[in-house]
């Protein structure tokens, strides 16, 4: 599988996004005021969401397609580094009522500067209230946090697990929703130049190397009832992606196998029997590594590209996405 085309490739952004203004001031007590909680509270109440005012959106002036396509380039710190990705994927949290993740491991950044211990006490009971009762964590991470702050000068180390598990529910859940987001997708399309689509008439791989191109030529397929195949091209590069021969990449070998490739599933690929016979032998054999997608790819590819590529380009949802775009 190929993905020379270079359009998603950039550099990393070392920018960070300020400190939301809740977190600015420490409060003068321990425990919010009832006003403070509730306005606290209302971050995590579905129906008062939806009476705020969403995060605003970044401006896209001065950022180039490379830059924002760089944002869902390996981990979810690509977007956290850069400041108008960032507020992106801000504004992307507050559309899955999820926004508090983001906030909290803000929050607790802050925390690790401070140095006045009663500083340090106020903020750290402030999180707590503010966050334990929405953010999904574990027992013994709550726990941490809880016995810490009945310190008097809190261990901001105590606060790790619980910060382990919030990083790790951004990068592994909503991270990926996130490179997949309509937000994104249009953010992403408003900075296309027009020579990239452009290049896609005369490469297949530049196509489905672009998150942009990847989109429209899902839609497309869609049209023909032929997604799924792209859905499972899209699905292997993702388990390329796990480390080799771990537990990780055997089971998400399974959900692919079971999601696409099993006998009567509703998104089932087809593949020549041999193909198809291999992979399972493999997986139920526990050999999954890097490779064993390898003949199923080419397959897929070579279907996509030989009649439903060249359909995609002659039909309005490509056209229609030339014309809109700038040089």
């Amino acid at each position: 599988m190929s993905n020379n085309s270079g359009d998603d490739a950039a550099p990393k952004q070392h920018q960070f996004e300020k400190v939301p203004p809740q977190f600015r001031k420490t409060p003068s007590a321990h425990a919010l005021s009832l006003h403070h909680q509730q306005a606290a509270m209302a971050m995590f109440d579905p129906t008062a969401k939806q009476s705020r005012d969403p995060p605003p959106r970044p401006d896209p002036e001065g950022v180039e397609y490379p830059r924002a396509a760089s944002w869902a380039a390996g981990s979810c710190a690509n977007v956290l580094n850069d400041e108008k990705g960032r507020q992106l994927f801000r504004c992307f949290l507050f559309q899955s009522l999820a926004e508090e993740n983001l906030s909290f491991v803000e929050a607790t950044d802050k925390l690790k500067k401070m140095k006045s211990s009663e500083e340090k006490k106020e903020f750290a009971v402030e999180i707590l209230n503010t966050y334990a009762p929405a953010i999904n964590l574990s027992s013994i991470a709550m726990k941490k946090m809880k016995d810490t702050i009945e310190s008097d000068n809190p261990d901001i180390e105590e606060f790790g697990p619980a910060i382990k598990e919030v990083k790790r529910l951004l990068e592994n859940d909503q991270f990926p929703r996130f490179r997949r987001s309509e937000i994104y997708l249009e953010f992403l399309e408003e900075l296309l130049p027009r020579s990239y689509a452009e290049k896609w008439a005369i490469s297949f791989e530049s196509l489905l190397g672009n998150h942009v191109g990847r989109h429209h030529f899902r839609i497309y397929l869609r049209s023909i009832h032929a997604e799924e195949n792209l859905r499972f091209w899209e699905a292997v590069v993702e388990y390329r992606s796990v480390k080799n021969k771990s537990n990780a990449m055997q089971n998400l070998a399974k959900v692919i196998l079971n999601t696409y490739l099993a006998e009567g599933t509703l998104n089932e690929v087809f593949l020549p029997f041999g193909v198809r016979q291999v992979v399972e032998r493999r997986i139920n054999d526990k050999e999954s590594d890097i490779s064993l997608f390898d003949e199923a790819i080419k397959h897929v590819e070579q279907v996509l590209r030989n009649d439903p590529y060249v359909r995609f380009l002659q039909s309005s949802q490509y056209t229609n996405l030339l014309a809109k775009l700038k040089n």
